[in-house]
């Protein structure tokens, strides 16, 4: 039996196994022509426990094997098979969840990142271009950003970036002026007019002192309001149109609404 499942085996299992029937066969032979049966009793301890370290061994490594199976299938299910970022369901799943939790005191940025143009630039240097500038967008918004920010494909040629914990005007400045200069870089090292047009919402934090209200939800201590009051859906929106309004004016360049949280 062992030989004929030889192929489903994993070698060092066959081996472990086999030890379980050859080293008392073998001792039985040779202890009827020369030593009593302990040589035998002997062997099948060996046997027995070689056998049962190599299992133990072996199911080891089927764990860890069904283990990074599962991370896999995980990754690539959350993950953008282009370019590594979140796709739009996991990408959405992360921001929503962090909208859910924000309070009053919490602020973000939201922005859509839109390639101008993709169509043109896929019929002019073909589809491998346009491919090429997909991902290069995304790795320098993954090099730009910190790795508590969520970026994802949105699909196509379309990201979304959320800027967590900050609503600061002079980090959104200096962030998209390092995108913007370094995709105009690439740009020009490549010889194609390539440029990015966004479009931002803006979520800064508000403060509701006092014990106005106190039936609401407050943190016990000064009576401040600390509801969210953030409807996620409504800030996607708003930055669509922060976009609409760029690509439509001034492409290349961003734009801003302020979320209103009252």
């Amino acid at each position: 039996m062992l030989i004929s499942y030889r192929k489903n085996l994993e070698r060092i299992t066959f081996f472990s196994m086999m030890s379980f029937f050859v080293l008392p066969a073998l001792a039985t032979i040779y202890q009827a022509l020369a030593y009593g049966f302990s040589l035998q009793c002997l062997a099948i301890v060996i046997s027995t426990q070689i056998m049962f370290i190599m299992d133990t061994v072996e199911l080891n490594l089927r764990f860890y094997s069904q283990q990074a199976a599962y991370e896999k299938a995980r990754y690539e299910a959350e993950h953008d098979g282009m370019t590594g970022l979140l796709n739009k369901k996991a990408g959405w799943k992360h921001m929503r969840k962090y909208f859910d939790r924000m309070d009053s005191h919490d602020e973000a940025m939201l922005m859509f990142v839109d390639i101008d143009d993709f169509k043109i630039i896929n019929d002019t240097y073909g589809h491998t271009v346009g491919d090429f500038w997909i991902r290069e967008v995304a790795s320098q918004l993954r090099h730009i950003y910190r790795q508590d920010d969520i970026i994802c494909r949105y699909g196509g040629d379309e990201f979304i970036v959320l800027i967590r914990n900050t609503a600061s005007e002079q980090v959104l400045e200096t962030t998209l002026g390092m995108f913007f200069q370094q995709l105009t870089r690439a740009s020009e090292q490549r010889g194609q007019d390539v440029h990015c047009s966004v479009g931002v919402c803006r979520v800064a934090a508000i403060r509701i002192s006092g014990n106005r209200d106190t039936s609401r939800n407050t943190d016990g201590e000064n009576g401040e309001d600390t509801r969210g009051g953030v409807d996620f859906g409504q800030c996607v929106k708003q930055a669509d149109l922060a976009l609409y309004e760029t690509k439509r004016f001034n492409k290349g360049t961003f734009n801003v609404y302020n979320y209103d949280r009252s």
